[in-house]
């Protein structure tokens, strides 16, 4: 034990070291900071993989309402979208902004029971509105409410144990010198051209040393927004990450203050996290740590009127989802003007907390699937063991594991719900592991959980096997997806969904007996985006067709699109798209590969 503090006080003077020298030499961000400090400094964020987000401002007390008008779906931009000058914004809301006593732990224990390991929360959103006492300004929860909101917040944090992040927007519709964005409303109808951006950034850097300096340890940063407009050193980006990087050597940051949103190509110079936004990229980010920020209900602040809320099932999917990609999730929750968090909201945290009490060691610490696409669930691991998350339970309760085992392996599987870890019986074939499911008792209806002992290689390269009847059944669980946005649902027969653009879909064949085969789709299209283009083919695109409405994006049908000779071996069989006439090209959920009998 006295070793293990000794390398963690070394390794934490390295980290101090390397982040003056940093600052010394100017370096832009940790671009070239060491593997192993880099690895070590973000190692707890890496093992956590559940954040809770917090968006609470005045515009909680605008309720996503104003003037009769409803935003809900904008709550947190109501100043923006319903075009309201700064000074009758303020004048309006301040009033109503009234936090009840010890809302600040009710949020912490909320995080802490769902299962959170970290919360980051609005210091302030893009009105300007501070939480923290502030001497730079009146505009602030102290001269608001009498109170250090900021303080408030991450004392209750602490006390429960939570890692704190800072949400910190890098836009302010208060200031009178502050960048408005270019192509969106301007509350009041404001313009830049007679605004001097320098003195606002003087302002922004002086309330940012305000809160990293006098409230102790913060783990995480998470900047907002920058534009194509104006990024990185036109915010000050380089003295901003000096002066956090100065009380704060080993915070985390994310890459909203040098990069903007705009695709999946980024760089450790634009900060530590990639943070995609409402979505869930299909394979993750090389070389880079994510977190997937996302909402209940479509919405970040507190709306009366958005009723629109996911269940727990989906939210623990879409935790599971992420976790196997190598991501954190980061799910929002908007307090009302009190800072109570709304009883929907809390409702699903506590689903989730329940869950995660069971399923927990599936989660904290684990990595991401080495396996590859499974039609099933999702797959998470730690060294020697994999973590089966069936979402779709298979018809004759077997489960295929698509593992090689290592010489010598011997493999044993139960559910991680079976504290007795009950082993289930194992049958192992050319295509990999079956497990026997048995015993349904433990299934569960968000996620079941298998735990799967052994080590080996992936078979996933020996594609999709042939039914007993020698046809394919191409689900879109198997299919290896290229493309921004381009994903799979998380429904209970999960399909393609998000086809917005020229991307493609390919699934590894193995065909035993050659011949010609008949190549059906069961697809969903609406009426407006039918007339897509797409190839069809075996190693290369050989043939085309025309997506035709099927009435919804819900509404599944059967498209025959012809017939295909497929000689033996391995082949990929892909679908491209080669134009997309309004939102997307279809939704898939399967593609099935029937012999055409002689």
């Amino acid at each position: 034990m006295k070793q293990q503090k000794q390398l963690v006080i070394l390794i934490l003077f390295v980290l101090n070291v390397f982040s003056l020298y940093a600052q010394e030499k100017g370096l832009q961000f940790n671009a070239e900071e060491p593997e192993n400090l880099r690895d070590a400094r973000m190692e707890w964020f890496r093992d956590a993989h559940f954040g809770m987000f917090v968006h609470w401002g005045l515009y909680s007390a605008a309720e996503g309402v104003w003037e009769g008008k409803d935003y809900g779906g904008s709550a947190e931009w109501i100043q923006s979208t319903a075009n309201i000058p700064a000074d009758i914004y303020a004048a309006r809301l301040t009033p109503l902004f009234k936090p009840k006593k010890d809302f600040a732990k009710e949020w912490a224990k909320t995080a802490k029971n769902a299962g959170c390991r970290y919360v980051i929360f609005t210091s302030r959103h893009h009105e300007g509105f501070a939480l923290h006492d502030s001497k730079t300004t009146t505009f602030d929860g102290m001269d608001v409410t009498g109170r250090d909101l900021f303080k408030e917040i991450v004392t209750a944090l602490h006390e429960q144990g939570l890692r704190v992040g800072v949400y910190f927007s890098l836009l302010d519709w208060h200031h009178p010198d502050a960048y408005v964005e270019h192509g969106l409303p301007s509350p009041g109808n404001v313009k830049n051209e007679s605004r001097d951006n320098a003195k606002y950034v003087d302002y922004m850097y002086k309330k940012a040393e305000e809160m990293f300096s006098n409230y102790g340890p913060i783990d995480v940063v998470w900047w907002d927004y920058s534009s194509e407009e104006i990024q990185g050193e036109k915010w000050g980006a380089s003295k901003l990450v000096a002066m956090v990087k100065k009380h704060h050597p080993n915070i985390i940051m994310n890459n909203r203050l040098y990069a903007f949103q705009k695709n999946d190509e980024y760089t450790r110079a634009n900060g530590d996290l990639v943070t995609p936004e409402q979505h869930i990229p299909e394979t993750g980010f090389k070389g880079m740590d994510w977190e997937s920020c996302m909402t209940m209900n479509g919405t970040w602040g507190y709306s009366r009127n958005n009723q629109r809320w996911g269940t727990s099932k989906q939210l623990i999917r879409n935790m599971i989802d992420i976790v196997s990609k190598g991501g954190n999730y980061l799910l929002n929750v908007g307090p009302m003007f009190d800072g109570s968090i709304p009883v929907k909201s809390i409702e699903l945290m506590h689903r989730i907390g329940d869950w995660m009490n069971v399923n927990g060691e599936a989660i904290y610490g684990t990595r991401a699937n080495t396996i590859g696409r499974v039609p099933w669930g999702r797959i998470t691991t730690r060294p020697g063991t994999f973590y089966l998350h069936v979402f779709n339970w298979p018809a004759s309760n077997r489960l295929l594991m698509p593992l090689q085992l290592a010489s010598g392996n011997t493999p044993k599987a139960y559910y991680l719900a079976d504290t007795g870890k009950k082993e289930l019986p194992l049958e192992i074939t050319e295509r990999g592991i079956y497990i026997n499911l048995g015993d349904t008792n433990y299934k569960n209806e968000d996620a079941t959980v298998i735990v799967l002992e052994a080590t080996g290689s992936s078979l996933a390269n020996m594609g999709t096997f042939p039914e007993a009847d020698g046809s394919f059944d191409l689900t879109a669980s198997d299919a290896a997806l290229k493309g921004e946005h381009l994903a799979l649902s998380l429904t209970e027969e999960p399909y393609i969904n998000t086809w917005m653009g020229t991307n493609s879909a390919v699934w590894t064949v193995n065909i035993k007996k050659p011949g010609k085969y008949r190549v059906i789709l069961s697809y969903a299209c609406t009426d407006a985006s039918a007339g897509a283009n797409v190839n069809l083919g075996i190693d290369k695109a050989v043939f085309g067709g025309v997506v035709k409405s099927t009435g919804s994006w819900e509404t599944f049908k059967d498209w025959n699109t012809g017939t295909i000779t497929i000689p033996a071996g391995m082949h990929r069989f892909l679908i491209e798209a080669v134009s997309k006439p309004d939102m997307g090209v279809m939704n898939l959920k399967r593609v099935r590969l029937i012999p055409v009998v002689k």
